[in-house]
């Protein structure tokens, strides 16, 4: 089945002036943001993407950052892609402050500007800033987003469009529901691939109200992370080569044909089961009990000294008997909440699976909130 690599062999010599921008050039976009570009290319540089990749440093060993390297190194090579000029790459990821946000604004040769959100990269403290949605709005990249986006659209001379992968496709929503109404006049279309939801506050504003029709919502078969908190009524579902929810969330393994996702009528039903299951979940526990749960958790993780989730895989065991001290000077009162609130998701996840595989096949409908 063909992949994003494939279209670029496919579609990479029509340049987007004779054929312009579609889901996939979204998708190559929202992900090719994961690279993280040299100093040259920082606030204030403006380079091309043919330009930017012999500039790039060395490919790591990370499988999912070598297949990006890639994607970009193709991209260079495209007539469609080549002349893209990038512009204001940031990349802020602090601890102390629970922030990785990461964004890039690309100046298309119709005039018109792309700006990519990045999603969740491998820090703990941008899976961090992801727990913390569930009881946080905005979180530090959200509101970082919302700033960027802003400037991006003033320093545009046409239509905008935004676009992201994994927190980077809520991050694309959030900025452009809280844009002002003029700035959001000119945006073309918002992407969100696999991106979790807002909260319910947000999904009722008038902000959102303004952009929803230009939302266009792509979440995998077996979806975990994209049906998350309150996520868009209107989506489509992409059938994916992998094997299980998580795998399927990266977007090298989205089927496309042509211009277009090859689609599936709705998610799995394991996919349906999990939504269910963290839905009630959330509706079950306080915001103050989400915090505790999450900075707790993420308190005994940084116990291990790492930075990022591959320097815990390095050193299990010092990592084990860091994380096990942690969890023995964790309040009384605290551990308890915690083993309660894990207890109660066990409980609610096995009630859902149980209620899916006793329906009948045609109820099994996508979920809704």
């Amino acid at each position: 089945m063909a992949n994003l690599l494939d279209y670029l062999a496919w579609r990479g010599d029509l340049p987007l002036t004779a054929d312009g921008w579609n889901e996939i050039d979204a998708l190559v976009m929202a992900t090719a943001c994961y690279i993280n570009f040299p100093d040259a290319a920082l606030p204030g540089a403006r380079w091309s993407v043919k330009e930017l990749a012999p500039m790039l440093p060395p490919t790591t060993d990370n499988p999912h950052a070598a297949a990006r390297r890639v994607l970009f190194d193709r991209m260079a090579k495209t007539r469609r892609y080549s002349g893209l000029m990038l512009r204001d790459f940031v990349n802020e990821v602090d601890m102390a402050r629970s922030i990785q946000f990461s964004a890039v604004t690309a100046d298309c040769p119709d005039g018109s500007a792309l700006v990519a959100f990045r999603g969740t990269d491998s820090t703990l403290v941008g899976w961090k800033e992801d727990f913390m949605m569930a009881f946080e709005t905005p979180v530090p990249a959200q509101a970082a987003a919302a700033a960027y986006l802003e400037s991006a659209v003033a320093a545009a001379k046409g239509p905008v469009r935004v676009v992201g992968h994994s927190k980077g496709g809520n991050l694309a929503v959030y900025a452009a529901m809280n844009l002002p109404e003029a700035a959001q006049a000119r945006l073309d279309a918002i992407y969100s691939f696999d991106g979790p939801g807002l909260d319910e506050a947000s999904i009722r504003s008038e902000g959102y109200a303004r952009v929803r029709a230009r939302i266009r919502s792509y979440v995998p078969q077996a979806s975990i992370v994209g049906l998350l908190l309150a996520y868009h009524p209107d989506y489509t579902v992409v059938k994916s080569t992998a094997v299980g929810g998580i795998s399927q969330h990266d977007p090298f393994t989205w089927q496309v044909e042509g211009p277009r996702f090859i689609e599936a009528e709705q998610v799995d039903r394991g996919s349906e089961a999990m939504d269910q299951a963290m839905h009630e979940w959330l509706r079950q526990c306080t915001p103050e009990q989400r915090r505790v749960f999450v900075n707790t958790l993420f308190d005994i993780l940084e116990s291990t000294n790492a930075v990022q989730l591959s320097d815990m895989r390095r050193n299990v065991r010092a990592s084990a008997t860091a994380i096990l001290e942690a969890t023995r000077r964790i309040d009384p009162a605290t551990g308890r909440m915690i083993w309660q609130l894990l207890g109660r998701f066990l409980q609610i996840g096995a009630g859902s699976l149980l209620e899916l595989l006793g329906r009948k096949p045609d109820d099994n409908n996508p979920p809704q909130t």
